[in-house]
């Protein structure tokens, strides 16, 4: 073998190792990419999401949530969604976002709630100068 024949089967060969690897590596997709999201609000072009996966042996539903800005045109949103429990908000039990920047997706938050008992769950979503809200229960979100 010359010099040249040594270096094009040296280049295949490195190849034939890097081509599968970087295949897989563009083909991941980000946490919660796959996850079937329920919109529960929208407001100044964002979207609050979530979606459930039963828990505890089936006792508790596990609630995922985010925060879509990707349409948000400019400025920035937030959101949170709390378990409120005869009335009371529980705050071991909430989530929210922070600020998210327009053009942006917020961190993915869960928690537990008990699939029976006096459980409900209250939302919002707001800007800087606007904002809206309300209540739903576990069964208002889609499995993910």
């Amino acid at each position: 073998m010359n010099k040249l024949t040594r270096t094009a089967v040296g280049a295949l060969a490195v190849a034939a190792v890097i081509a599968p690897v970087s295949a897989s590596a563009t083909s991941a997709r980000p946490a919660g990419a796959a996850k079937h999201w329920t919109t529960i609000e929208t407001a100044l072009m964002a979207k609050q999401q979530a979606c459930k996966v039963s828990a505890n042996d089936g006792t508790a539903w596990k609630i995922f949530n985010r925060l879509d800005a990707r349409r948000v045109d400019r400025g920035r949103v937030a959101s949170y969604l709390t378990a409120v429990r005869n009335g009371e908000e529980v705050p071991s039990r909430s989530w929210s976002s922070g600020w998210v920047q327009h053009g942006h997706l917020s961190d993915v938050g869960t928690f537990r709630v008990p699939k029976n008992g006096p459980w409900t769950l209250t939302m919002a979503l707001y800007g800087d100068d606007a904002g809206t809200g309300g209540e739903l229960t576990a069964a208002d979100i889609g499995r993910c």
